[in-house]
């Protein structure tokens, strides 16, 4: 690996080697600030007016960030995720002496527990001894196995009880998951421990209901944790007609990739109509 010196803050070289070693100069000093997790050392890196593009887009990640402050405002929301974290790279420079190409790995340990580990390549285009665009690459699957995968399954488990298929949902469950309602109404019983009981005790549930379905109007990783706050509202048919609605939030927890515990806050006034249909 080439001179790592912080030295990013000369005038602009005339010299393409003298612009060369500057560029490679900062794409080291990019990466320290990453690894040192140091928000106005890696501001300063860029133009006013610099993009980050991120051509194969993961799920929920925008691809471009227009703007040093939106720039470091995305990085800022990551850092709140991240422990210690850990980078090798190299930086190569290109016959355009304003470019420079970078390969990395990266080893994150995420404050809400677990590793995040991906690789990819980058390149630099600088303008007056700054970033001015930056194109990066990277492995989208090991992206989304980290921080898309809870979020998904928070989507599944809505979807397929829309589909009351309670086979495939009880399956999103760890076997010593916790179901609790804060709220519970008389003659629920909470909480329910064991998957195969929270099972059960949906498929009498929905014995009840003609219709269901639910409409999510907001999904929320928590930051520091592996929670996932949903808020959403439900809609049924009763078997004898009557309708129920409710606006809920259910707040999940995980363990080995399953949801280890869910609380579920909604009115219990309004659910005592399902449960006087159960008898």
């Amino acid at each position: 690996m080439t001179d790592q010196s912080d030295d990013t803050d000369l005038p602009q070289a005339a010299d393409p080697d003298e612009q060369r070693r500057h560029a490679v100069r900062v794409v080291h000093a990019f990466y320290g600030a990453l690894e040192a997790k140091d928000l106005d050392a890696f501001a300063e890196l860029w133009t006013a007016d610099a993009v980050y593009r991120v051509p194969v887009t993961p799920y929920g990640v925008p691809g471009e960030f227009a703007g040093r402050d939106a720039i470091v405002a995305g990085l800022r929301q990551f850092f709140a995720l991240f422990g210690t974290t850990r980078f090798t790279w190299d930086a190569e420079p290109m016959a355009d002496p304003r470019r420079v190409l970078a390969t990395w790995t990266l080893e994150i340990e995420l404050l809400g527990g677990g590793t995040y580990r991906n690789r990819g390549a980058s390149i630099f285009r600088l303008e007056h001894n700054r970033i001015a665009e930056f194109t990066e690459y990277v492995d989208t699957a090991a992206f989304l196995g980290v921080f898309a995968a809870k979020v998904g399954t928070a989507h599944r488990f809505f979807e397929l009880l829309n589909a009351k298929d309670l086979d495939a949902w009880g399956e999103l469950w760890h076997d010593q998951g916790v179901l609790t309602v804060p709220y519970s109404p008389q003659g629920s019983p909470s909480p329910t421990e064991g998957k195969d009981k929270i099972v059960a005790a949906y498929q009498e549930l929905f014995a009840v209901y003609e219709t269901f379905g639910t409409e999510l109007t907001g999904v929320h990783p928590a930051v520091g944790s592996d929670a996932i706050c949903v808020q959403y509202r439900v809609r049924a048919t009763l078997a004898g007609g009557a309708v129920y609605t409710n606006d809920s939030i259910a707040v999940f927890r995980f363990q080995d990739g399953l949801i280890s515990a869910c609380h579920d806050y909604f009115d219990p006034r309004r659910f005592q109509d399902v449960l006087d249909a159960l008898g």
